[in-house]
């Protein structure tokens, strides 16, 4: 009978004691928006939340603008598929690995985020963390990410080869000098931006040469920027060759734009190609291109922008143009 008792007192112990766990919340603006939003079921401030009513959380979670600096307890929150913690500029690091239920995270407008850990985020769709402060981040486990935002950080390489379904990415105003965007999804890509990336020097797709031929895809890759190609000795050839000889790196001058007419291509290479696309993609016209002066008939194409997409054996360089 002893037995019994003492058992029954062990059990209702433990039970009590793993519902009374108490998670640290450091921060006092991010406890007070648990406080306000009916998540923390204590309405006094202690810097802490009970672990259950964490747990207990759903959906997405919500702090945006809140002068949040710190996020730490986040990872008490293991049933959480969202969160928005945009124009919290204090917050410095992320970490996020223990939440495995994931799927979309933004931080927008955080601009001292200089560490995000999404490692482990298997289901993660959506990454958003646009004008941060961010000089490098690991993407290699987060397999299902279709929608990519990076831009405006401090970003110097980025890997997305295991990134296999990833079809969305913006990268524009980086610091990025390579990218490897060998995934096997090359075909299925929608958009991919990473133009105002000055030093950037080669990118690697699955396969480069089809790359001005993907009329879906709407391409932005800075004038002069990078090498497209396969592997890494394509990548160091053609770097080699642009370093040797100044007349293969590509180079184009386009007037007047806007245009109601004639376009005027000024090619100084020897062998180019000029698509115009639609904002959209879609291939209205081609033709090729020779050294020097070259003229263009654009009158039957209607008023409004589009892209003039230039390429060579391992670049591609894409305007903006305009017909009147």
């Amino acid at each position: 009978m002893k037995k019994i008792i003492y058992f029954f007192i062990a059990a209702v112990a433990f039970h009590y004691s793993s519902y009374a766990q108490y998670t640290a919340i450091p921060d006092g603006n991010f406890e007070q928006k648990l406080i306000s939003g009916g998540i923390d079921t204590n309405p006094v401030a202690d810097n802490q939340i009970l672990t259950a009513d964490a747990m207990a959380f759903t959906g997405e979670l919500n702090i945006a603008n809140s002068d949040i600096a710190d996020i730490s307890g986040i990872e008490a929150f293991l049933n959480i598929t969202g969160i928005n913690f945009n124009y919290n500029p204090d917050i410095s690091s992320v970490n996020l690995s223990n939440n495995t239920s994931l799927l979309t995270v933004s931080g927008v407008g955080c601009a001292n985020l200089a560490s995000v850990n999404v490692s482990g985020l298997a289901n993660l769709t959506t990454l958003n963390l646009r004008s941060c402060g961010l000089t490098s981040i690991d993407l290699s486990t987060n397999v299902a990410l279709e929608t990519l935002n990076l831009r405006k950080n401090n970003l110097v390489s980025l890997d997305l080869s295991q990134n296999v379904v990833v079809k969305d990415v913006d990268l524009k105003l980086n610091n990025l000098s390579i990218i490897d965007i060998r995934n096997g999804n090359q075909a299925n890509m929608l958009h991919f931006d990473c133009d105002g990336n000055s030093s950037l020097t080669c990118m690697l797709f699955d396969d480069a040469s089809l790359i001005d031929r993907d009329a879906h895809i709407v391409w932005f890759i800075d004038d002069l920027c990078a090498c497209l190609v396969d592997n890494e000795t394509e990548c160091t050839t053609c770097l080699n060759t642009l370093n040797t000889n100044e007349t293969a790196k590509m180079a184009f001058n386009m007037y007047p734009n806007p245009v109601n007419g004639a376009l005027h291509i000024e090619s100084y290479v020897n062998e180019a190609d000029l698509t115009i696309c639609s904002i959209t993609g879609k291939v209205l016209l081609t033709t090729h291109l020779t050294k020097y002066d070259n003229i263009i008939d654009v009158s039957g194409l209607a008023s409004g922008m589009y892209l003039a997409r230039f390429s060579t054996e391992h670049q591609l360089d894409t305007k903006k143009l305009m017909i009147k």
